[in-house]
């Protein structure tokens, strides 16, 4: 069988996915040109207008509509025998997109089990707290802490998270700090500048005010560090749980306020992936391993915060 004009049909379906000559032109890292060129060749050579040429812009017309889902399936298709051929190669591939504190304070301590279960996928990371375009490149997935997958993704929905109160055990000592503290002057007091956007993280004047306490110390300090400024033992620091539950369970550092003290996120960590893409093999295995491991991670949270994530 020959199949002529396949990049100009992937032009067809890129424009056809995303709306317009611009964003096919981005995703598929060509000139709007090089789409419009390949659009054209490929309208010449079937001998049918496949989009109404307008001011505003471009709109398919109903001949290009009624290929489309089949396009996108047909794509998917190819991309999952490439994968599944990949491993002729001798090994599996798999790029996975995160933030820094989701690979370096979960993840990574994980990894080492994955990889003695599937010692022939190779991982990578791009590492980002932006929100990576998944149609680019050669990402495979993602995973995200937010309210929802978003349009176009499939997901597996992984844990929630916290926020709370942290410190070293020096300075719960230093200071007296327990479930009973109603005073917290003459405590250092810090939280993030650069905050989540979920909703239910709220800084130490939100948390004084809730629970009544008294505290004639100045504001509280803003810092980048996170649990690190907890770990240098420079006092009580707001901190997200993905962030410093291995030193939680190490004792490096404690909650010595107590579960009262714990918000629930509202967002939670996700894996997510382009929806019209079929998973290749280790894209099903990361997946596949990861929401095994985090349900066994949040059965383990409530021993060491004392509440389960919700």
């Amino acid at each position: 069988m020959k199949l002529s004009h396949l990049n100009a049909l992937r032009a067809l379906e890129a424009t056809l996915r995303n709306g317009t000559f611009t964003a096919a032109a981005a995703e598929l890292g060509v000139t709007v040109a090089a789409i419009g060129q390949q659009i054209r060749g490929l309208e010449e050579f079937l001998g049918v207008k496949l989009f109404e040429r307008l001011p505003q812009g471009v709109r398919p017309t109903a001949v290009a509509l009624a290929v489309a889902a089949r396009l996108t399936e047909g794509f998917g298709q190819i991309e999952e025998v490439l994968g599944e051929l990949r491993p002729a190669a001798g090994t599996d591939r798999l790029k996975v997109t995160m933030s820094h504190f989701m690979l370096d304070d979960w993840l990574a301590q994980r990894m080492p089990a994955f990889h003695q279960r599937y010692p022939r996928i190779e991982v990578s990371y791009e590492i980002s707290v932006a929100l990576v375009d998944l149609a680019k490149g050669d990402i495979d997935m993602a995973i995200r802490f937010s309210r929802e997958a978003g349009h176009d993704f499939a997901a597996e929905n992984l844990h929630g998270s916290a926020y709370f109160p942290v410190c070293t055990p020096a300075v719960a000592e230093r200071f007296g700090l327990s479930p009973r503290t109603r005073d917290l002057t003459g405590v250092p007091l810090f939280q993030l500048y650069e905050v989540t956007t979920d909703p239910e993280w709220i800084g130490w004047s939100a948390i004084i005010d809730r629970h009544g306490l008294r505290c004639d110390s100045p504001g509280p300090l803003q810092q980048t560090g996170g649990f690190r400024v907890a770990i240098g033992g420079s006092g009580l620091v707001i901190c997200g749980l993905t962030e410093c539950y291995n030193d939680l369970l190490s004792g490096n550092l404690v909650a010595p306020l107590g579960p009262e003290y714990v918000i629930q996120s509202s967002y939670r960590y996700r894996l997510v992936w382009p929806a019209r893409r079929s998973l290749n093999r280790p894209m099903r295995a990361f997946r596949d391993w990861i929401v095994a491991e985090s349900r066994r991670f949040a059965a383990e949270v409530p021993a060491v915060l004392g509440v389960p994530l919700a």
